[in-house]
């Protein structure tokens, strides 16, 4: 599971924030805004894999987007390396996204359909002028050796592979940049459940071997249980927990964290996951268009107080490195 870290943030996020703005009419004016992110912090230290979770919709892919420029963010402060990431030029952002790449949840859309192989993972080596040209079929054979391909793969289209082998593919395209980090975007959620476990142990691989940092966004907290260091749970915009693996999986403090957890499938013996009397979630959830006041959450929490509709809740640190936004943590 865990590497060995540093306490040495290579990655630091105060108060992201992405606003879409909603354009109605005929004179094509603002009406309102969608708040898919709404002030984030974390960070991500040397070595370390930090899982980001949430339902679908919470804004956890919006935020790895802004990570890489793909967006720009609305508002706050993204320091990759020491140097801040938002409002940098063309040119300089060309430079940071070498040493911050994504992996995206959709290996087959992510790849160009009429190009081989060996054009997809060259054209990145070609461009950012990574390697000779004499080199590069070396390189690529390399590269997708690496991700246990074989090297006459690359002749090859991609409609040609089967949805774990693309996805590797798109693996090899983003360690052909020699980055720093990686943020991976739902990785193995288009895949078999039996090809899932072969990509996560090769992400984790990927990791120790190169001295990698990753975000592994996922929606399922037992994708990341495995290989994740310490994990966010995002929920509407907002983080409302984060700690160590074993602190979240053992002692859960925010209610929708427990909820998320007791969404787990349960296996019992035979194979078939085992149905128990769960205290799930009700009612739906709040449109990011218009938050509720107070915490974002007391809409759909079983434990919630008059405070909960009023005032936002701070982060609290209820253990060293575990903080939660919640008035009441840990009430049953």
């Amino acid at each position: 599971m865990a590497s060995k870290m540093t306490d040495d943030p290579m990655l630091q996020v105060e108060g992201l924030k992405m606003h879409f703005p909603i354009i109605k009419g005929v004179v094509r004016r603002q009406v309102g805004s969608v708040f898919a992110v709404d002030g984030v912090n974390f960070h991500i230290n040397k070595g370390e894999t930090l899982g980001l979770v949430g339902e679908s919709g919470c804004g956890k892919t919006t935020v790895g987007r802004c990570l890489i420029g793909l967006y720009r963010s609305t508002a706050g402060s993204i320091i990759f390396e020491g140097r801040e990431v938002i409002n940098q030029s063309r040119k300089k952002m060309v430079t940071l996204r070498r040493r911050m790449q994504m992996i995206f949840q959709d290996p087959y859309s992510s790849l160009n359909p009429r190009m081989r192989v060996r054009d997809i993972i060259g054209e990145v080596l070609k461009v950012h002028g990574l390697v000779e040209p004499k080199n590069k079929t070396q390189r690529i054979a390399e590269l997708l050796d690496q991700v246990g391909l074989k090297s006459d793969f690359a002749a090859r289209y991609p409609h040609e592979f089967s949805g774990g082998q693309r996805q590797r593919i798109g693996i090899a395209r983003a360690l052909a940049m020699e980055p720093r980090i990686l943020v991976a975007d739902e990785p193995v959620s288009a895949l078999d459940v039996s090809v899932q476990a072969q990509v996560i142990n090769l992400l984790e691989r990927l990791k120790q071997d190169l001295n990698l940092s990753m975000l592994m966004i996922s929606h399922d907290l037992s994708v990341v249980e495995h290989v994740a260091d310490r994990i966010a749970v995002m929920y509407l915009g907002k983080i409302v927990e984060t700690g160590s693996d074993r602190d979240l999986y053992n002692n859960p403090h925010h209610p929708y964290t427990h909820a998320l957890l007791e969404a787990i499938p349960q296996p019992r013996a035979g194979g078939r996951a085992r149905r128990q009397s769960r205290k799930l979630l009700g009612g739906d959830v709040p449109s990011p268009i218009d938050p509720p006041r107070g915490c974002y959450f007391h809409p759909r929490c079983p434990r919630v107080e008059d405070q909960c509709k009023r005032d936002n809740p701070p982060m609290v640190e209820v253990s060293p490195g575990h903080v939660v936004s919640c008035f009441f943590p840990g009430k049953k």
